[in-house]
């Protein structure tokens, strides 16, 4: 268990979890994968979305994300017809989290720029325990955007 946060740990800090443009990144055992910001309505908050698949027999969890694109960025959950930030989302033992509309999601709050379909914002996302993995989310359509995520 140590080894692999130790692992895992060492690639966020050599900056060698880095993948562009919305690609698959492969994290010690975690894939991260259809990264995508529909391209936002308003001018200073706008959604992402993306799925993380968790091969290790070891839940772990999704605790902070940031981005220089935006003042903040918030773990948020969809239930019951309101949104409301959460403080971590578990990624279960050999399963999915799925980051999409309607349920978990990320909100990205004071963007510092202009976001159009075609840009690409930098997420970096904190684990526990493990570290931090930069992906690349492409700015698309909503429906772009959406369309590439599994179904629930």
């Amino acid at each position: 268990m140590h080894a692999r946060a130790a692992l895992l740990t060492a690639l966020g800090a050599a900056g060698l979890a880095c993948v562009d443009r919305g690609a698959a990144v492969h994290f010690g055992d975690l894939r991260i994968a259809h990264a995508a910001i529909p391209a936002p309505p308003a001018p200073d908050q706008a959604s992402a979305f993306l799925v993380i698949d968790n091969g290790s027999a070891t839940p772990v969890a999704l605790v902070e994300v940031r981005s220089p694109d935006a003042d903040s960025v918030r773990l948020h959950e969809m239930a019951h017809g309101r949104m409301h930030a959460v403080l971590r989302i578990e990624v279960p033992a050999r399963g999915r989290l799925l980051l999409a509309p309607g349920g978990y999601h990320l909100m990205l709050g004071g963007l510092r720029r202009h976001l159009a379909v075609g840009d690409t914002v930098a997420l970096d996302l904190r684990f526990e325990p493990g570290g931090t993995v930069t992906v690349r989310a492409p700015v698309r359509t909503y429906t772009d955007a959406v369309s590439g995520l599994p179904a629930r």
